[in-house]
């Protein structure tokens, strides 16, 4: 378990780090990439969520995400497994992991990529919605 706390803060201060890019008001993506506003469902109850995704120097894309449970921030992190196979590279399969465990995410994207809708589920339990838009923050 310590491994995957280390594994997911050094995730987190990576994507911390990097530059700002196209997720800049007004500009569009031609890649899943940045940080995604929007809510999932946990434990029968929709939570503010942030889902960061980025493209993996072998070009699969990989992301982080926290949501609030109770008051309390959860962190994970995604892995991608694939996708639909239809050549638009807008549907998407994650793997997630968190301290509740693990299941499968699916995530489709507009053709900007400014915004998804996704479902996921824990090992074949329902799939529950998943979602986001492009975040936007003020530039100082």
């Amino acid at each position: 378990m310590k491994s995957s706390v280390s594994f997911t803060a050094t995730l987190l201060l990576v994507a911390a780090s990097a530059p700002a890019s196209a997720a800049m008001a007004g500009e569009t993506s031609t890649a899943p990439s940045g940080t995604y506003c929007g809510q999932l469902s946990s434990a029968g109850v929709l939570s503010d969520a942030e889902t960061h995704f980025e493209t993996a120097a072998d070009g699969t894309v990989v992301g982080k995400y926290v949501f609030s449970d109770q008051g309390h921030s959860v962190d994970g992190e995604l892995a991608e497994t694939g996708d639909d196979g239809d050549s638009s590279d807008l549907t998407r399969s994650f793997m997630w992991r968190d301290k509740y465990g693990y299941g499968q995410l699916f995530v489709t994207f507009t053709p900007d990529f400014s915004e998804f809708v996704g479902k996921w589920n824990a090992g074949g339990s329902e799939f529950l919605p998943w979602d986001g838009h492009r975040c936007h923050q003020a530039i100082s």
